[in-house]
């Protein structure tokens, strides 16, 4: 037997492990792995056909159908190799919906396999043009061999060209070992064809493959872990990449709002034993109907569902049953938990026409309440917040350059004194590009950019130059309100920057009350609490604001310094509604015990102002009294009442 058949039973071994390898690493999901799956399949096929025929040639003349049957699997297997590869990488740059979509692109690709087909299966059994067994049993090849080759190679150059086309998607890496494929099974077939008795293409193209999998389909670039799911980076790219092909794709995005409380509940573990349970409910969704999506975990609670071209017409209804799945209890112990995930279906590009947009959309779904019913991108996307976010740094640097910061105030009134007794100051910005921008947005973009500081010292320094006016005494405010987010509160200089200004411009601390929100973790509430606690010590006023909208203010309002309490405009409207009214009321009958002020926002009418002093608010803010005003107006209204 010759030496060189040897090299088949090589590359046998190589696939074999190659085949474990896919396996073990959980390579199989998707329309790339499959590819890879059939692609090694092609070439085991074509190495056993290939063995099993110099075997059956060493054996001497006879078995004449058998060497016509193993050699036609083998030469339309190595032929095959190209066209699949070729395939594959179209699956991986993402461009099969063109292919189908494009009658002429489908020919291009289509009827070369088919004449490869007609030639060795159909015409070559009755005519020997392309091989044929001799009298002493030697296969041989016939006049127009070579045209397999040929059509091989013209896969070859069309994958090549789209490679070229779309290299942007590739890393150095991933390019490296295309070509790196494609040669070395070029260099085999070359060494074969100038050397027919070296059998060495199986096992270069065995070992090609083997290169493509550990360059070019790597789990640790695009698995979970965990999970077993595709991983966020995975995410990104994939992204990246039909946004780069405008490919029409359903992306269902699901967050769970309460992964934060769940840990804290009872521990990361329990909470990671939830994430991979939903990951393998979803990957029995995907298994019992059938449906060839891509999976993956983003980490964080956050859990993502592509389906591509071929599902357009039922992204929607895929986007339902995944709904269905996710909205199902766990359970922790003997405990049923609720898991409130947000799940939200986006019709890409249409929906949302910028990837980056896109990528950060989830952070938008957070902070949904959660309802149990599906949402739509259409409905809750905001391109005016995302282009924001995305250009915070400058909006704000042009903010400070122009001075297009404004402070307006909103006086507070009581109704025990009959006048108004202090005033809260907002934040405005009307940018050029932007317009108005919402104070909320403007805050919770600038903590992320860490200009809030900037921001912080810009407003106390505001506030301190209205007090520090003449005109201020003539109003008769205690003090202007300024209000802190959580980050604010938590910032170290903060007391520093304060007494600095106040020195600046001789105003006392007392002049000055903050209004902070609560905050979710506890580690977050004793950073936020030891600032608080040194700033009532030097001599500010502390509120807390926005009670009865927070988690946990009722647990923490006896651990703060504080002097009073902001109620929330929905808790005050929702409180006044006689169905409601036992917990407003009690509310109020616990901070009065408390001995703290009570200050109602949003009170819009006479009607709601009646009713609030009947239950002993004594403070009160809205329009009812007054819109925010820039200073100049304040002092205007006040002083003309």
């Amino acid at each position: 037997m010759n030496s060189y058949v040897y090299f088949d039973y090589c590359a046998l071994i190589v696939e074999a492990l190659i085949i474990i390898s896919l396996i073990i690493r959980k390579m199989t999901r998707g329309r790339v792995n499959r590819w890879a799956l059939v692609l090694i399949a092609d070439i085991v096929i074509s190495t056993a056909a290939d063995l099993a025929g110099h075997i059956l040639e060493n054996m001497g003349p006879g078995y004449t159908v058998w060497k016509y049957v193993t050699n036609a699997l083998t030469l339309l297997g190595t032929t095959y190799t190209s066209v699949i590869f070729c395939g594959y990488l179209f699956a991986m740059i993402g461009i099969w919906y063109r292919v189908n979509e494009n009658r002429v692109l489908a020919a291009i690709y289509n009827v070369p396999i088919i004449i490869i087909t007609a030639l060795v299966v159909v015409i070559n059994p009755f005519t020997r043009i392309v091989y044929y067994i001799d009298d002493n049993g030697v296969y041989q090849r016939g006049p127009v061999f070579y045209v397999l080759y040929a059509i091989a190679y013209m896969y070859v150059v069309v994958s090549y060209t789209q490679i070229i086309r779309y290299r942007k998607q590739f890393t150095f890496r991933k390019m490296f070992s295309v070509f790196m494929v494609f040669g070395m099974m070029i260099f085999a077939s070359i060494i074969q064809a100038l050397n027919p008795d070296h059998y060495v293409q199986m096992y270069f193209t065995a070992a090609s493959f083997l290169l493509m999998v550990f360059g070019i389909q790597s789990p640790e670039e695009r698995m979970h872990g965990t999970t077993g799911l595709f991983s966020m980076n995975a995410f990104v790219n994939d992204i990246n990449k039909y946004y780069a092909l405008a490919a029409p794709i359903g992306v269902t995005m699901s967050v769970m709002t309460n992964y934060n409380t769940l840990i804290e509940m009872f521990g990361f573990f329990s909470v990671q034993n939830i994430i991979v349970d939903t990951a393998k409910r979803l990957e029995k969704w995907a298994k019992e109907n059938r449906v060839d999506a891509d999976l993956y975990y983003l980490g964080g609670g956050r859990f993502a569902v592509i389906c591509d071209e071929r599902y357009e017409d039922k992204h929607l209804k895929i986007a339902q049953e995944i709904n269905a799945v996710l909205a199902s209890e766990v359970e922790i112990g003997e405990m049923s938990v609720k898991v409130m995930n947000n799940v939200c279906f986006i019709a890409c590009p249409k929906d949302i026409e910028n990837p980056s947009f896109l990528l950060a959309f989830d952070e938008r779904l957070e902070s949904e309440a959660y309802s149990g019913e599906l949402r739509y991108a259409e409905k809750l996307f905001d391109k005016k917040r995302f282009e924001l976010r995305r250009d915070i740094n400058r909006v704000i640097d042009r903010a400070f350059e122009e001075h297009l910061f404004t402070l307006h105030y909103q006086p507070v009134y009581s109704a025990k004194d009959n006048r108004f007794v202090r005033a809260e100051a907002f934040l405005r910005l009307n940018d050029p590009e932007f317009g108005q921008i919402r104070p909320d947005i403007l805050i919770s973009e600038a903590e992320k950019s860490n200009s809030i500081h900037a921001i912080t010292a810009f407003v106390i320094e505001e506030v301190c130059k209205f007090i520090s006016m003449s005109e201020f005494l003539l109003l008769g405010f205690e003090y202007i309100e300024i209000n802190l987010s959580p980050a604010q509160c938590m910032w170290s200089d903060l007391l520093a920057v304060l007494l600095s200004t106040l020195r600046n411009y001789h105003v006392q601390p007392k002049n000055i009350c903050f209004n902070i929100t609560d905050v979710d973790s506890q580690e977050s509430f004793n950073k936020m609490k030891d600032n608080v606690e040194a700033l009532a010590q030097v001599g500010f006023v502390i509120f807390m604001d926005d009670f009865g909208a927070g988690i946990f203010e009722v647990e923490r309002i006896a651990q703060m310094p504080l002097s009073g309490i902001k109620l929330e405009r929905g808790f005050v409207k929702e409180g006044l509604r006689s169905d409601r009214s036992v917990v407003f009321e009690g509310s109020l009958r616990m901070i009065e015990d408390l001995g703290i002020d009570t200050v109602a926002v949003g009170v819009e009418s006479e009607e709601m102002e009646k009713r609030l002093t009947e239950l002993n608010c004594n403070y009160l803010q809205g329009y009812q009294y007054c819109r925010p005003l820039e200073k100049k107006e304040l002092i205007r209204f006040i002083l003309m009442r």
